[in-house]
């Protein structure tokens, strides 16, 4: 679980530093930077799964782009730090189990734009480092009011030293994994072109282990309506890609994995039954494998009995349908970025879409022990919608069980530089329950106001 993001130096970012609910909705307009924070935090996950140049190659632009441009130039570095809740219980690749003993890490990482040749530029890791975040200086864990079973399963606090830093040494820069059950051992970071955290690919170092599995697990969902209406071939993955090309595969894997005799379409059925909440007239879910074909097909039925493949069911259905897929796999963990939940949904339904969506997130208020709990799961949406607002804050403008946040831009100043730049800006509004999360001193950007908040309502009967 991702509870907190710093960036400076990424697109439009400069000195960002904000925290995150299990369920938090980012609002704002059109080019405020929304979609920037996303490829942040996939930057992030790709750099523990990737080498950089394969990582930056994977992003929206050209890897130079990723670099914030001011009118004093583009910058050489691009830092992040993400502080994370890891899941106590870590399966390596051969099916062992490691327990974890310190679930609160904090990761940094600057990637560095340096010249290996004359007219030649790498993007290379320049400092990398992974620390325990104490239980004193846990803002997070006491802003979100965890129940006894929540604080006792997942907070862990034992560490008190380091588990990777970048030391200086004689021969330069390196970078020292200590000991954490095994040996510490030390590397070169001179020109790496890849994270420590992406050759840690087992468990013999636990918490960097688990560390990169939180981060891989991260999605950014980018549903392509034209993909999700195709049939799957036999052979596609049965987890869901991030475009959705593989939808039918995953219902149908579902489907066979969560039957029983009484539920013959297991979790479809409950899937189905959200649908219908949002859009009224769906009967009946289904999914299975055409064998003269040998591709996997979507089937929906309406109330009159007629049913629909996934060919002609509408662009919204298709991308909702795939969210709640996701969201109902036993085998999902993590957090899902999602762009534009509305689409597709009537304004009258938006309502009950975000009421729903913030009931399948892990809720550290609620959680009991006794409900086998599925893994850590969180939300992180997006949207331009003052529809989506109105479903998100109370009668006194106050955010209902999640966290909201609004991107817009700002101008800074700059004496010494004798310029003026614009910069990505995210203000959360006021939550009384996490104050000591998004208070004024905790963010110096500032809150949202109740009059910037009404503004904004102010235009929904003029969307509707």
């Amino acid at each position: 679980m991702l509870t907190r993001l710093e960036i400076d130096g990424f697109k439009t970012f400069e000195n960002l530093a904000i925290d995150f609910l299990p369920f938090t909705v980012v609002l704002g307009s059109n080019a405020a930077g929304k979609s920037n924070l996303f490829d942040a935090i996939r930057l992030l996950s790709l750099l523990a799964t990737r080498d950089v140049a394969e990582a930056v190659k994977d992003m929206r632009g050209e890897p130079l782009e990723l670099f914030r441009l001011t009118p004093s130039g583009r910058s050489t570095q691009i830092r992040i730090a993400a502080e994370v809740l890891v899941d106590p219980l870590v399966r390596d690749p051969w099916g062992s189990e490691v327990k974890i003993t310190h679930t609160r890490l904090r990761y940094e990482v600057t990637l560095e734009r340096r010249q290996t040749k004359p007219g030649i530029e790498r993007i290379q890791v320049a400092r990398e480092c992974v620390t325990p975040i104490m239980r004193k200086d846990d803002r997070w864990a006491k802003a979100v009011n965890p129940t006894k079973d929540f604080r006792s399963t997942y907070l862990k606090y034992t560490r008190l030293k380091p588990w990777l830093t970048t030391d200086e040494t004689d021969e330069g820069l390196a970078f020292s994994i200590h000991q954490d059950g095994k040996q510490g051992r030390n590397r070169p970071a001179s020109a790496a072109e890849a994270t420590v955290l992406y050759s840690v690919t087992n468990a013999e170092f636990p918490h960097l282990f688990a560390l990169r599995e939180e981060m891989r697990h991260w999605r950014l969902l980018q549903l392509d309506p034209a993909l999700l209406r195709r049939p799957v071939p036999a052979t596609a993955s049965d987890m869901l890609d991030a475009d959705g090309s593989n939808l039918a595969a995953v219902l149908t894997q579902l489907k066979a994995e969560t039957a029983s005799a009484e539920k013959p379409d297991g979790v479809l059925s409950d899937i189905a039954a959200e649908l219908n909440h949002l859009i009224p007239g769906i009967a009946h879910l289904d999914a299975r494998l055409h064998e003269a074909s040998r591709e996997y097909r979507i089937e929906l039925t309406m109330r009159d009995g007629l049913p629909f493949t996934s060919r002609v069911i509408s662009d919204g259905t298709l991308r909702i349908l795939a969210l709640l897929t996701l969201l109902h796999d036993p085998r999902h963990r993590g957090l899902i970025c999602f762009e534009e939940p509305e689409n597709g949904v009537h304004p009258g339904r938006i309502k009950q879409l975000v009421q729903q969506l913030r009931d399948i997130v892990t809720d550290p208020a609620e959680y009991d022990a006794e409900d086998n709990s599925p893994p850590l799961s969180q939300l992180l949406l997006n949207s331009h919608s003052p529809v989506v607002l109105s479903a998100l804050v109370d009668a006194n403008l106050r955010p209902v069980d999640g966290a909201v946040l609004f991107a817009d831009t700002a101008v800074v100043t700059d004496p010494a530089r004798k310029e003026q730049r614009r910069k990505t800006r995210l203000r959360p509004v006021h939550s009384r329950p996490q104050a000591s999360l998004f208070g004024d001193a905790a963010n110096p950007q500032g809150i949202v106001s109740d009059l910037e908040v009404r503004k904004v309502l102010d235009t929904v009967a003029a969307e509707g």
